[in-house]
């Protein structure tokens, strides 16, 4: 029996950049309470989840935003959600500069136009500096209808490679977007650190996600512990009722 359960956020235990549901808050809680842990793991910032998560789920969870590069663990005192800082990791100011460069100039070679705003297009994380090619919160059917292959960011990747050299990791996130973080930072990190941090082994963790195909950004993920590949937060919730 497993001993904690880990999952990807947007399109695994939530509807794309939108809060949990209550039925799943209420099943997860119900998993804490018997004595797992969970923990969430996203390339979205700890901001983020943390709105998405934290003010439904009213026990004791842990969240890894930015592929693990903002942990935190989520406590609760009085009612409240008490938020406790594990480690952060962030580019340098040199490497900020360049990938965002890097961004910039791609944007204008394919004239790639966001439906939302500029600032909802290209995301500084912090840990991680993404581009949502037509805006993280643009309609969720228009993401999806973007790339569904993933070929077209494939060979952007290919360009971004070639420009910033392989001092980082460069992939797919979610339906429409490229994530970058610093070299060696991914799902598979950030796992390791929670495993650490809770004096976890491997194979006594379970991981959710919705992107776990050879090249999504579920996929590091398999290179540490067992996974479960999902198609919606609807399906995710019909095999935590298994647990």
């Amino acid at each position: 029996m497993k001993k904690a359960f880990i999952a990807d956020v947007d399109d695994t235990v939530c509807p794309s950049t939108r809060p949990m549901e209550p039925a799943m808050a209420a099943e997860i809680g119900r998993i804490v309470r018997e004595g797992r842990i969970f923990a969430f793991i996203s390339g979205s910032t700890l901001a983020q989840i943390s709105a998405q998560i934290t003010p439904i789920l009213r026990v004791p969870h842990h969240l890894l935003g930015v592929s693990g590069g903002h942990y935190a663990e989520v406590g609760f005192e009085d009612g409240k959600p008490r938020s406790r800082e594990i480690l952060r990791r962030e580019f340098s100011p040199g490497e900020k500069a360049a990938v965002l460069g890097a961004f910039e100039r791609l944007i204008l070679r394919h004239d790639i136009r966001s439906q939302t705003t500029r600032e909802d297009q290209l995301q500084d994380r912090g840990a991680q500096i993404t581009l949502s090619a037509i805006g993280r919160n643009a309609d969720d059917a228009a993401k999806r209808a973007f790339d569904p292959d993933g070929g077209r960011r494939e060979a952007w990747i290919v360009e971004l490679v070639r420009e910033l050299g392989q001092g980082y990791n460069i992939r797919r996130g979610g339906t429409s977007s490229i994530d970058i973080t610093p070299a060696g930072v991914d799902k598979e990190w950030g796992i390791r650190r929670f495993l650490e941090h809770s004096g976890l082994k491997p194979e006594e963790a379970l991981f959710f996600g919705d992107n776990l195909q050879e090249g999504g950004n579920d996929s590091p993920a398999r290179r540490v512990v067992d996974c479960v590949a999902v198609r919606d937060p609807g399906h995710t919730l019909e095999l935590l009722k298994t647990y």
